[in-house]
Parts: structure tokens; C-alpha cells; sequence
């Protein structure tokens, strides 16, 4: 079950994470691959939430 708490909370832990991630400089490809998916998958993530929201809203 999806709450407004839940989609806060993945906003500012992925803003965290990127805050962190601007300083470094990333020399291996595999890692910039890595980063470049968690920040798909996060997105993913609150994109799903967000529906399922949407969803349990109309019933």
C-alpha cells in the first residue's frame, strides 16, 4: 500500500543519493552503467507508486 510518506521518503533519499554522487568522478564505465540504472530504477519505482496511488484513489 502506497502512501504520500512513502513517495516523500523515495524523493529525498534518491536527491540524497544524487547529492552525493555529484562529487565524484566516475573513471569506470561499469560504474557510470550502475549509477545510470539505480537512477532508472528509482524512477521507476516512484512512477509505480504514483499509479498505485491513483489506482487505490478511484476504488
Amino acid at each position: 500500500m502506497a502512501t504520500e510518506n512513502n513517495v516523500d521518503k523515495l524523493i529525498d533519499d534518491s536527491v540524497a543519493y544524487a547529492d552525493t554522487q555529484q562529487d565524484k568522478l566516475v573513471d569506470d564505465p561499469l560504474a557510470a552503467i550502475k549509477t545510470m540504472r539505480l537512477e532508472q530504477l528509482a524512477e521507476c519505482r516512484l512512477k509505480n507508486l504514483k499509479e498505485t496511488k491513483e489506482r487505490e484513489d478511484k476504488i
